[in-house]
């Protein structure tokens, strides 16, 4: 009697997403730092009251609140960029889970509906429990064909919604 393996694929995140999260940080540190040199380092704009010279004033606030507005996002962006790259999808014959932030595994017996509609946009929509949702999208994980086969081959036909 052999016993055969159970398949098992690993798709981890593409790279497009978070290329444009790290283009958005750049941009928004970037600007960030610039107006932190020009304000605090140069002193190259001093405060004017508004009333005496609205241009001045703006370009000073402009400076001296640019770095408290542009560099949190910055870095929020980056954040999101760095977890979006640990993002990893495991599917095996036992279920499927987002193996980067440890959540449990889905069993298949779980799923109540499997909707594929959108599949030609390369989105899967797996229904589990009370109607919640786990999406599967080829813009973020690589693998994409592979998992919709395991997918397939996993959740029985009576739960496939075209």
């Amino acid at each position: 009697m052999t016993e055969t393996q159970p398949q098992q694929i690993e798709c981890r995140a593409t790279k497009d997403p978070a290329v444009r999260l790290f283009i958005a940080a750049g941009m928004l540190l970037a600007l960030g730092i610039y107006c932190f040199v020009d304000a605090f380092i140069r002193d190259m704009y001093p405060h004017k009251p508004f009333a005496e010279d609205m241009n001045a004033w703006m370009v000073w606030a402009f400076n001296y609140f640019g770095p408290f507005v542009f560099i949190p996002p910055g870095l929020a962006l980056t954040i999101w960029g760095v977890m979006f790259l640990k993002r990893k999808c495991v599917a095996d014959a036992e279920g499927i889970s987002y193996a980067y932030c440890n959540k449990e595994k889905l069993p298949w017996s779980n799923v109540t509906r499997l909707d594929a509609s959108q599949i030609k946009k390369g989105i899967l929509d797996l229904y589990y429990n009370d109607d919640r949702k786990l999406r599967l999208d080829s813009w973020k994980l690589t693998n994409f064909k592979t998992l919709i086969a395991i997918v397939e081959q996993n959740v029985p036909k009576d739960k496939h919604e075209l």
